[in-house]
């Protein structure tokens, strides 16, 4: 089951970036029910963007696009809940069919690349919601003069 994986990075350092998305390409390839055919990571390209306390970073951006062929349909779903990519696109499927008791469902390839791209989304989701509430908490439990803006923080 040939697929495309993106997996989507920024950065405020360009150099960082890169090592990430190398990083990340380092740890999907060692999934096991999967042969990667092509990898690419995008040149990165930059913004400004404004924060929540109103200073404007430059940030960088990229992606890594992973082509792939999975062994089967639970091998490429294992992979999603697992690795969650940006996004999933399904190259070589027509048509799926689930067989209930009372009838039978058909999804085309367009629908089961939007359901597959629902999974990753809503852990995403998940994620960056539990991420802001902790640093929120950070940010209230912090005091006085040494009290960095979440703006600042390094991850090393």
């Amino acid at each position: 089951m040939k697929s495309k994986l993106y997996f989507e990075a920024f950065s405020n350092d360009k150099d960082k970036l890169i090592e990430i998305l190398n990083k990340t390409f380092e740890e999907v390839s060692k999934f096991k029910n999967f042969q990667i055919i092509d990898k690419k990571i995008a040149d990165p390209i930059t913004r400004d963007i404004k924060t929540p306390d109103g200073k404007t970073i430059n940030v960088w951006s990229s992606y890594l696009e992973i082509y792939a062929d999975f062994k089967d349909f639970d091998s490429l779903i294992d992979f999603v809940l697992f690795y969650t990519p940006s996004r999933i696109d399904i190259e070589d499927i027509k048509e799926m069919k689930i067989i209930t008791k009372d009838k039978e469902i058909k999804y085309n390839k367009e629908q089961i690349n939007l359901l597959l791209n629902r999974i990753p989304q809503a852990i995403n989701t998940k994620i960056s919601a539990l991420l802001s509430i902790y640093l929120a908490q950070i940010k209230k439990n912090s005091k006085g003069p040494d009290n960095q803006s979440l703006t600042n923080l390094k991850i090393k």
